[in-house]
């Protein structure tokens, strides 16, 4: 099925068969579950998603304490974004949800000076 193929979104290689993700050529080191709630955003671009919905599409409960998905959004972008902070991609809509913007930081000039040198070695 089209859900077991590779996808790429904004940079993002997701690998359903491996069950792993890759950002701009380097996989990111996820719990299952933080794979699982990445992998829902990026199958998902560009829509908000209440905390309720993303409680019952990615963990399966019909209820749960929603600040486990505030949890696992702030791991997530701990691993994703530049700056989590002040998030890009995984971004809060207030009074909503969450919403992942599929930008490819790739054409943005500087990204990768600001990764460090830790990497290459």
């Amino acid at each position: 099925s089209s859900r077991d193929r590779p996808l790429d979104v904004g940079g993002f290689r997701l690998n359903p068969a491996a069950r792993t993700v890759n950002h701009h050529g380097i996989e990111l080191q996820l719990t299952a579950r933080e794979y699982e709630l990445l992998a829902w955003f990026l199958r998902n671009p560009n829509r908000v998603f209440t905390r309720d919905e993303l409680i019952r599409s990615v963990w399966g409960w019909d209820f749960g304490d929603l600040s486990t998905v505030t949890v696992h959004v702030r791991r997530v972008r701990e691993k994703i974004e530049q700056d989590p902070t002040s998030p890009r991609l995984l971004q809060t809509v207030w009074g909503v949800g969450y919403r992942f913007t599929a930008v490819d930081t790739g054409t943005d000039s500087g990204t990768t000076e600001d990764l460090g040198d830790s990497r290459d070695s």
